[in-house]
């Protein structure tokens, strides 16, 4: 049985979302990086330093796995708690729909990044971010998340279509950090396997939308595989389905 795209439904609003869950990518550091325990940033303090790491990706000063390597750093020393970062949320850009709630907090040429927020068991499919260093930090709950590399065409598995190869498959959790960078892990899904889970996502430089791809397996049991037939959706055919 051929699985169902999940088509982007309209715009809700945050309240319209938690009155709903009322009534009803990611390669891992070291397996998975553990919490954090050292110097704490408030929100000033990492936006001014994430900012700048963002700058010096953009001139080309500093390569791609320093951005990586940085910009988790940066995110374990957030400091969730402090009342910069409570203020930033509540005044957070939000938009989504009945699968998930995106809140943005920071938004610049070289760099986007928020909270997202994903209901109980609601599927984020299989898409990408291209030319984008992603950066996860899960504030609560737990996810499962799927990563793969597009290993290619193939006229055997007819026209549109693209093998995916699994590069890692993980729960994450409260603290946890994972990664995704143009090269390696860039294809991902996530599954909330919490009643909703919450995490900071981050992305140097910010991708551009236009340009994202979806992917739709052709079977539904595609969870447990580690090779997968996909079809290639563009994010205008995707949205317009």
């Amino acid at each position: 049985m051929v699985s169902r795209l999940l088509k982007v439904p309209d715009m809700i609003s945050r309240r319209h979302l938690l009155l709903s869950m009322a009534s009803v990518l990611l390669l891992p550091e070291v397996a998975v990086a553990s919490r954090y325990t050292g110097e704490k940033l408030d929100w000033i303090a990492f936006q001014i330093k994430m900012a700048a790491l963002a700058d010096a990706e953009s001139r080309g000063s500093i390569d791609q796995q320093v951005v990586a390597d940085r910009g988790l750093q940066l995110l374990r020393q957030l400091d969730i708690y402090s009342s910069s970062f409570k203020k930033a949320v509540e005044a957070s850009y939000e938009s989504g729909n009945r699968f998930w709630l995106w809140q943005r907090l920071l938004k610049g040429r070289n760099i986007n990044g928020g909270i997202l927020n994903i209901d109980d068991q609601q599927i984020v499919q299989l898409h990408d971010h291209p030319g984008a260093t992603g950066m996860v930090r899960i504030i609560s709950g737990e996810v499962e998340a799927w990563q793969f590399d597009e290993a290619g065409k193939s006229a055997d598995i007819g026209q549109g279509m693209v093998e995916l190869s699994r590069v890692s498959r993980h729960i994450l959790r409260a603290g946890d950090t994972a990664l995704l960078t143009p090269d390696k892990g860039n294809i991902h899904a996530l599954r909330s396997i919490s009643r909703e889970c919450r995490m900071l996502d981050f992305f140097i430089p910010p991708y551009q939308r236009s340009e994202r791809h979806w992917f739709e397996p052709i079977t539904d049991d595609w969870f447990d595989r580690k090779t997968i037939a996909c079809r290639k959706i563009s994010q205008q055919v995707f949205v317009d389905t």
